[in-house]
């Protein structure tokens, strides 16, 4: 949302009447038709999903009311833009994963084996907490 001109959005219960965008194609749309279905918000606005600038971008200049995105993706798209925050979590239950080819076992053992040292050192966290703070 934007801090300055929707500061009375703290949560979901706030979007009643707002315009929601939306990136086609996205998980994002299960969540905004149900909002929209329960009432909790006035429209979806669609963007093309090489359109997520533009969508920040009229985020900020109030076009649309809030955007829904994948948690960890929008608190990385707003960190340069001080004029917008996260303000809820809608839980999904998505699993996130890392895709390789399937002749690249070896890529893939080498990532896990990398992951895995990150978690046991306490690395994974500390990344996690700078990058993905909580909301």
């Amino acid at each position: 949302m934007n801090r300055a001109r929707a500061a009375q959005v703290r949560g979901l219960g706030d979007l009643r009447g707002q315009v929601v965008g939306i990136q086609v194609g996205n998980t994002s749309d299960i969540v905004a038709r149900k909002l929209l279905a329960e009432g909790a918000i006035a429209d979806i606005r669609y963007y093309p999903y090489h359109g997520i600038l533009t969508a920040l971008d009229d985020l900020s200049a109030g076009r649309i009311g809030a955007l829904i995105k994948l948690f960890p993706v929008i608190s990385w798209l707003v960190k340069d833009r001080p004029e917008l925050a996260v303000v809820a979590q809608i839980p999904t239950h998505e699993r996130l994963g890392i895709a390789f080819a399937r002749s690249s076992s070896a890529l893939r053992d080498r990532v896990n084996q990398a992951l895995g040292d990150l978690r046991r050192g306490g690395t994974f966290d500390a990344l996690c907490r700078t990058w993905l703070p909580s909301t």
